[in-house]
């Protein structure tokens, strides 16, 4: 894919961000300058400039040899959590009490485009369409500062729920989200903050839940052999 001569480095930051967290490019990854920018068609600078930009969000890390797309620990699942449910439970706060008919079409939208990805197995289109509802929300909280926290922390949590997409019920997150846009249109905002509560728990327990289940097939697998 060529890239327009116009912020080269953001547009390769946002691709490269995008094939990570949708799962394209996976976990544990070695990402090397020279290849990077030749995928996308442009001179090693602002492949560098974005493999860079990457790290800053937690999406990419250096090690001696080169710098890899990151794998996360139970631990870092955990931690990631944790300050992502307070986070999340303030924006939703704020965009309960700024919802107007704009953001309620969209998040319409971005439901169906849900549904879909799940009626067609498309487990990547799934991974954009719930990052394009949290991002709404976001958005609609109309708080730079929260929006910038979030947008530079969640993207390791949406990756790893991609690249482990067979653990997960979509159908079950799909119906969590659709609920929490339900209550923000509303303008209920102690249902909205229940809502992503549940939301946030039933996320931190699905992804717990992937190590322990990949650990007993490990273990299934050696006592097979």
């Amino acid at each position: 894919m060529k890239l327009q001569r116009v912020s080269l480095k953001d547009q390769a930051a946002d691709i490269l961000r995008d094939r990570i967290i949708c799962g394209q490019i996976p976990t544990g990854t070695k990402l090397v300058e020279r290849e990077v920018a030749e995928l996308l068609g442009v001179s090693r600078a602002p492949a560098r400039d974005a493999l860079m930009q990457l790290e800053k969000e937690g999406l990419v890390v250096s090690k001696l040899d080169a710098r890899y797309v990151i794998e996360l620990t139970e631990r870092d699942i955990r931690e990631l959590h944790a300050v992502r449910l307070e986070l999340e439970r303030l924006a939703v706060d704020l965009a309960t009490q700024n919802t107007n008919a704009r953001y309620q079409a969209a998040q319409v939208e971005t439901l169906k485009l849900m549904e879909a990805s799940i009626a067609s197995g498309d487990n990547i289109a799934f991974a954009r369409a719930d990052v394009e509802g949290h991002t709404l929300i976001w958005e609609q909280a109309e708080n730079l500062h929260l929006k910038n926290t979030l947008h530079s922390m969640i993207g390791p949590i949406f990756m790893f729920m991609a690249n482990s997409a067979e653990y997960y019920d979509w159908e079950e997150t799909y119906n969590l989200h659709s609920d929490l846009v339900k209550c923000m249109n509303s303008g209920d905002r102690d249902a909205a903050r229940a809502s992503i509560e549940r939301h946030m728990k039933n996320s931190c327990e699905r992804s717990v839940g992937v190590f322990h289940v990949r650990g007993m097939q490990l273990e299934n697998g050696h006592s097979n052999k």
